[in-house]
């Protein structure tokens, strides 16, 4: 979730600075700058770099400069697409990885928690939805680049991802409810 947060607030200080003024470059050139400020501060606090974060820095910087040098913000537009898509893959590969791989990434990006094979378990149908739930963000949020306007995409991009997320939530409502009535229902044998 960190790589979700930490793509938001730039196109947070994009859609801020857009609707002040009027130069899209310098609403660019603002989220460039917001997010280079904004990797310094997460290196500070960790000591290390998170690789996915300096991609989305990355790309940041360099589909703003292309959309400052052809005058066309499309190339900005669609990095939340590019760097999701990254996560897709990401979270692909962990769903459909050897327990004992996925086992270990969890427990190198968590090390207070230690995962059962059991947690893994039901951790995969979660994995599976939220690669679901980002595939059709990255398809909102190509459409609205190409086909929307600023305020549309800006929308879709940013607040937009966390209603994509709505069905993993069910999920997990779901899942309390029968974890609980279960849970009932085996004292009530008792």
């Amino acid at each position: 979730m960190l790589l979700f947060a930490a793509q938001l607030l730039p196109l947070l200080v994009f859609i801020v600075v857009d609707s002040i003024v009027e130069d899209v470059r310098i609403s660019i050139v603002s989220a460039i700058v917001f997010a280079a400020g904004q990797m310094g501060f997460i290196y500070y606090l960790k000591r290390r770099i998170e690789w996915l974060v300096l991609v989305d820095v990355g790309l940041i910087a360099a589909l703003g400069g292309v959309s400052i040098a052809f005058d066309n913000d499309l190339f900005f537009k669609v990095k939340p697409a590019i760097i999701e898509g990254l996560a897709v893959a990401l979270f692909f590969g962990l769903l459909v990885a050897p327990r004992r791989f996925s086992k270990r990434y969890f427990e190198r990006m968590m090390p207070q928690m230690n995962l059962s094979d059991q947690t893994l378990d039901r951790m995969k149908p979660m994995l599976g939805l939220l690669c679901g739930c980002t595939a059709v963000h990255i398809g909102a949020v190509l459409y609205t680049a190409y086909h929307s306007s600023r305020e549309v995409w800006a929308f879709v991009s940013g607040p937009g991802f966390y209603l994509t997320l709505l069905p993993m939530g069910l999920y997990v409502i779901i899942l309390r409810i029968r974890a609980k009535a279960l849970g009932q229902e085996g004292k009530l044998n008792k």
